[in-house]
């Protein structure tokens, strides 16, 4: 009865110790863009930003995706701001009762607005493929780790039956 004990327990530790060693679904690093801004979530935890830029500096390629990204986003709102201020400063006028609002500045300043989505859309592309990078890169060094019992077979010698572990 002990012998049956044991070798479920060696079956059952063996089992959660490869189950350990391999990256789950739950571990992947996520990127959910929003009306206000990136939120990063590691598995279902949220995490801020520069925790999410310490793990992606692990790989340099990710790494350097991701602060490429933030560049042109920043970049992006730059640009949209200035937009906007030309867009407030035609409807202010109008509003404060100017007599002939230049309404061109306006529409330039729409253009501009209109330029930067593109720019910002392609930054958080950036991001999102250096999270894609990485998550790549993390499960397969998960898959390079050897785990702690590398077989496990059933062997027949002169003493009876057992399991043959092989580190």
């Amino acid at each position: 009865m002990r012998k049956i004990v044991f070798i479920l327990i060696v079956l059952l530790t063996s089992g959660l110790i490869n189950e350990s060693y391999g990256q789950k679904k739950d571990d992947k690093l996520k990127l959910e863009s929003g009306f206000f801004g990136n939120k990063y979530y590691k598995g279902v935890w949220s995490i801020s930003r520069d925790e999410t830029f310490n793990m992606l500096s692990e790989n340099g390629e990710a790494y350097n995706l991701a602060i490429e990204g933030e560049k042109l986003q920043k970049t992006s709102t730059i640009i949209s701001a200035v937009g906007a201020a030309l867009i407030g400063y035609t409807v202010g006028s109008a509003l404060g009762g100017a007599e002939d609002p230049k309404w061109y500045i306006a529409g330039i300043g729409g253009g501009i607005v209109l330029i930067s989505i593109p720019i910002y859309s392609t930054g958080n592309k950036k991001i999102h493929e250096a999270i894609e990078v990485y998550n790549e890169e993390e499960l397969s060094a998960s898959l390079n780790k050897k785990p702690f019992i590398d077989k496990i077979s059933l062997a027949a010698g002169p003493d009876g039956v057992g399991l043959r572990l092989t580190f």
